[in-house]
């Protein structure tokens, strides 16, 4: 199972990547900021189902980091292609520490335990 998500995440990547080379529309700036929401997403999902953490907080945080990613990945695709300025971005940096202050909690509450 661990190693599907990884092996997931890299297809979707580069699925990405290559959908991002055929349409002309789908600007560079775009498409490399969904292969990072993908990456980061990926990331987390893989660190949080290898760790020793109750079975709620792991089925709970997947979904919900399924979700955070799913909502980086259509503000990737809509945001304005630079960095100044750009508040898509300024989101997804707010969700991408939201997202690691879940994950460093449950890795805390898990020493309460």
């Amino acid at each position: 199972m661990k190693n599907l998500l990884i092996v997931t995440g890299i297809i979707l990547i580069i699925l990405n990547t290559i959908i991002g080379l055929l349409i002309t529309n789908y600007l560079k700036f775009n498409y490399l900021m969904v292969d990072f929401s993908i990456l980061i997403s990926t990331i987390l999902i893989y660190l949080f189902s290898n760790s020793n953490i109750s079975t709620g907080y792991k089925i709970g945080l997947t979904v919900m980091f399924l979700f955070t990613g799913l909502f980086k990945i259509i503000l990737s695709v809509i945001a304005q292609p630079h960095f100044q300025d750009n508040i898509y971005i300024v989101i997804i940096l707010g969700i991408i520490t939201f997202e690691i202050t879940c994950l460093l909690s449950a890795f805390a509450m898990k020493k309460f335990a």
